[in-house]
């Protein structure tokens, strides 16, 4: 039984009216909400929360959650970042319907080729995750649920267009070759260009002589098919394609007549395709409380993934060229209506081609850099078993006890990974959950920091390091009271309590602040932790008027170098978010406004003495939108960052690009300022 479980329905109020004539019902539904079904504490984002916002992406999805955090790794290439329980969302697992997703160098860019617009939900869970799905969740899931081929909205239509003149458009098709939707398909397509229709200074809004952001075009294409058999089997299969192109780097006005400006290009392509085939196993032996069969069935899923990406910084030359192959194969068994026992065995090749050349610099002062050039190819090949037994103690408790083992071929070494949750409804208005594991993962050197490609410094790998560095190893221990409650006219309101620690053996570090020329990358020796506390509250205070409120406070310690344990940098001690969103009846008005709060972050120092090392400023940001429904369409107008708010001073050495002392990568705040919106989504047919 997976962690991560399917969407349920949403927690709704119901408000019901009649005349002589008819009967007309108005549900009132929440758009982020924690489910209460689930074994590990979840926020969902349903169709309502993806609709608050523009959404273009998944990463702007995540604007109304505390438990998320969204930034950009570098003030340059435009590749945004997620941190989740205050560390790097290399070590969240991001699946694509409970099948892992955009990893290794696709990882960087998985956030913005996932449109917003393609999903019906987001589900966020936080701490290790169920053994089934693999060994990379160490800090939480972040599990995307598509449109569906059976959908009903058979042609769905998103235009989006921005004060920077960029359009964005995103369409949808399902099609129902049987009558009962036996056999079905659904299409997707995105494509997003800037048109730089502007002038060129709005680009430029901090004056640095730097692009705030890439001149962007991407195109995304996805097919999911669907077949159902009379007989309980179930065929689903797909295939995806991406392309996307990015140009950043000096303005016209920055770059001297005799001086090679320095640009960034960034080319990436990907394809993937997809099968998974279940099928009942056996009569019917056991049913549950409800009276509903307990089918044992078995399961065979299989991936195939393509990415492709030549970058250029400056005169840093990257490119990578990853296959990879995976196949799963999993059995589940009910024994009785309350244990369930999944096994499996699971297999995954990688083939990634990778390669880092910076060209010497003729002399740019007394602090050019040297080329140099690294190779960082490698053959990665893992297998392993899982099993994991669901016991349920009467209605109000639930015990989830997972063992796996996988033995890597690459660092030839066997990793045994234990993993437990517990949930208890102590009342019907109260649970409680606890999870503890460990989880572990191979490092991906230059993926995992893109950003020290948009810095003039040389990549040094550690000595002892060798090509692909050591298996990230981390423990996470971890619990949730969520409580529900009457608070004036609302019977649901809700408070939820969670603390999670993240504990590191080994991990992979990128450090910048104990040279002034290089950058080096070695495991961590010492102590590395993280601790986080998150308090969330979900109230109605009256029909249609949503209030959700969310806190969460980190404390993050990482060891440098014998004796210096330093606060983790980049990362806000604290986040705060409000959200109020009010509906008028059957929503032909929505009014949603979101408003955060973020906390200081450490910023590495560029001198080579920790001492010197300094914090951003807590600041606040603001968004809004309005929605108007006209008939099977709705047309949205809305603002983010209403105040304004930017990071001046985003990077360092700007008029000397190619020096040692150049840093586009200590990005704490928003990198863009104010900007205004307006969208069209229409359902066809």
């Amino acid at each position: 039984m997976a962690v991560m479980a399917q969407p349920v329905a949403q927690p709704t109020d119901t408000v019901m009216t009649s005349t002589l004539n008819e009967l007309v019902v108005e549900i009132t539904a929440r758009g982020n909400f924690l489910n209460g079904s689930t074994l590990a504490k979840t926020e969902t984002i349903s169709r309502l929360g993806l609709s608050k916002m523009a959404c273009c992406t998944v990463a702007e999805s995540f604007e109304n959650s505390a438990a998320v955090t969204v930034g950009y790794s570098d003030a340059v290439s435009g590749t945004r970042r997620i941190k989740m329980l205050g560390l790097a969302g290399t070590y969240t697992e991001l699946l694509d319907e409970s099948r892992a997703m955009m990893r290794g160098v696709a990882a960087p860019y998985a956030l913005d080729y996932t449109p917003g617009d393609w999903l019906k939900s987001i589900q966020v869970s936080k701490g290790v995750s169920s053994v089934t799905t693999g060994h990379e969740a160490i800090t939480g899931q972040i599990n995307l649920e598509y449109r569906k081929p059976t959908d009903d909205e058979r042609l769905h239509i998103n235009a989006y267009l921005n004060d920077m003149l960029k359009p964005e458009l995103n369409l949808t098709g399902a099609i129902h070759f049987t009558e009962d939707k036996s056999l079905s398909t659904i299409v997707m397509v995105h494509g997003s260009l800037d048109t730089d229709l502007r002038e060129m200074s709005a680009m430029d809004r901090n004056h640095d002589g730097f692009r705030d952001m890439p001149r962007t075009r991407q195109v995304d294409v996805a097919n999911r098919w669907l077949w159902l058999s009379p007989k309980g089997v179930q065929l689903r299969w797909g295939a995806r394609f991406t392309a996307d192109e990015r140009k950043s780097g000096q303005t016209t006005d920055a770059i001297a007549a005799d001086v090679k400006p320095y640009e960034t290009e960034i080319g990436n392509r990907s394809a993937s395709v997809y099968f998974k085939a279940a099928m009942p196993v056996g009569g019917v032996d056991v049913v549950d409380d409800n009276g509903d069969a307990l089918q044992n069935n078995v399961a065979l899923i299989a991936d195939y993934e393509y990415f492709d990406t030549d970058a250029t910084f400056g005169f840093k030359d990257y490119a990578a060229r990853e296959h990879t192959v995976s196949a799963t194969v999993r059995y589940d068994h009910h024994f009785t209506s309350a244990t369930m026992l999944s096994t499996g065995i699971k297999g995954r090749i990688t083939h990634l081609k990778e390669h880092l050349h910076d060209v010497p610099v003729p002399a740019y002062g007394d602090d050019a850099r040297e080329g140099y050039y690294l190779l960082l190819d490698r053959n990665d090949r893992e297998v392993g078993a899982f099993a994991e037994l669901t016991h349920h103690l009467g209605s109000r408790l639930t015990l989830v006890v997972g063992v796996r083992e996988d033995y890597n071929h690459l660092y030839r070494k066997w990793q045994f990974t234990p993993r437990a949750h517990v949930k208890w409804d102590i009342t019907s208005r109260t649970i409680a959950r606890f999870s503890a594991g460990t989880g572990f993962r191979s490092p991906g050197i230059i993926s995992d920091n893109m950003g020290v490609l948009a810095t003039g410094r040389r990549i040094v790998l550690d000595p002892d390091y060798s090509g692909y560095g050591r298996l990230e190893n981390a423990v996470n221990v971890g619990g949730s009271v969520t409580q529900t409650f009457a608070l004036g006219n609302d019977r649901n309101a809700s408070v939820s309590v969670d603390y999670f620690r993240t504990q590191f053996s080994h991990m992979t570090y990128a450090d910048s602040e104990l040279s002034t020329d290089c950058i080096n990358i070695f495991s961590t020796q010492g102590r590395n932790y993280t601790d986080t506390w998150q308090v969330d509250l979900n109230w109605t205070p009256v029909t249609r008027l949503d209030v959700m409120t969310t806190f969460r406070y980190t404390v993050s310690k990482l060891t440098i170098a014998p004796g210096m344990r330093v606060e983790r940098p980049l990362i806000n001690r604290f986040k705060g978010v409000l959200n109020v969103s009010y509906a008028t009846k059957f929503r032909r008005w929505v009014l949603d406004v979101t408003a955060q709060l973020n906390g200081p972050a450490r910023i590495p120092t560029t001198t080579g003495n920790i001492a010197d090392d300094s914090h951003s400023p807590s600041y606040g940001t603001l968004f809004a939108q309005v929605t108007h429904k006209i008939g099977k369409g709705e047309v949205y107008v809305g603002c983010e960052n209403i105040t304004d708010y930017r990071q001046h001073h985003i990077i360092e050495a700007a008029d000397r690009p190619f020096s040692t002392a150049f840093d586009a990568s200590r990005v704490w705040g928003p990198v863009m300022g104010r900007r205004f919106y307006v969208g069209l989504r229409w359902n066809v047919y």
